[in-house]
């Protein structure tokens, strides 16, 4: 499978991918300073990239920054338009989910609680044809049998700079 720079490449991010960029929005908020976009987001933002996220990445960041940062609804919307709109990120509304794909997955590989949510995001990926960026490791190798368009941050790098 191939992945290089004169390929049109459609990036379905993980949540740890993107994660970094709320943590400092939201400490600009409690501590007023120059704010700095995360490298990883700088860097996907300069090449072109189709990036894409779903309903379960909204999930995600709208739980961390509830529970993590005690924000307000008005103030986690805004925080996700101004994500989706600076970085020109597609939406992708998940309304369905094989769950019976999802269980057969977990009959065939061993896996922790955690990596379910994980599994979700690699069943968009499949079902969309999306390249899926993650920062799990274990995800990278563990579940390659079950979708082989997979990729670490820096694996992405090497691709799009090797001709």
């Amino acid at each position: 499978m191939c992945l290089r720079r004169c390929d049109y490449v459609r990036l379905y991010l993980d949540t740890n991918i993107i994660l970094d960029w709320f943590r400092n929005v939201m400490v600009n908020v409690k501590k007023p300073e120059k704010f700095k976009v995360p490298r990883k987001l700088e860097f996907l933002s300069s090449q072109e990239l189709e990036l894409i996220v779903s309903t379960i990445t909204k999930i995600e960041v709208f739980r961390y920054l509830k529970s993590d940062w005690n924000a307000n609804r008005e103030q986690i919307e805004e925080i996700w338009k101004r994500f989706i709109e600076s970085f020109k990120i597609k939406y992708l509304i998940i309304e369905k989910m094989d769950f019976e794909e999802l269980s057969s997955i977990c009959l065939l590989i061993p896996t922790r609680k955690k990596t379910l949510v994980n599994l979700m995001h690699l069943q968009i990926s499949k079902k969309e044809d999306l390249w899926f960026l993650t920062g799990e490791k274990r995800l990278l190798d563990k579940y390659k049998t079950y979708y082989n368009k997979s990729l670490s941050y820096i694996e992405l790098r090497k691709r799009l700079s090797s001709p």
